[in-house]
């Protein structure tokens, strides 16, 4: 899978409270939770719950624009909750 950032909109206007370098490494991290997005947009959206090189907790959405290719919508620290939650469904895997 190859992922690529939206040249739409700025870095700022897309990534909340993560860097792009902590974007790339949760999406190559091992463990990372897909969940289907129900979406108006002809295409598969995904949110994704991963984490960094650093163990921080990160959601990442992503839109699918051909086979093997997605697009980085947008992205963000995980909450409290969801931090929780993902931490539980990694123990799971």
């Amino acid at each position: 899978m190859t992922f690529h950032f939206r040249e739409d909109v700025s870095e700022v206007d897309c990534l909340h409270d993560v860097t792009a370098a902590e974007v790339m490494q949760a999406l190559a991290y091992s463990r990372r939770w897909p969940q289907r997005i129900e979406s108006k947009v002809d295409s598969t959206v995904l949110q994704i719950f991963s984490r960094t090189d650093a163990g921080r907790g990160v959601a990442i959405l992503v839109i699918q624009i051909d086979r093997w290719d997605w697009l980085v919508y947008a992205a963000r620290a995980l909450e409290v909750d969801e931090n929780a939650e993902y931490t539980v469904w990694e123990v799971q895997q």
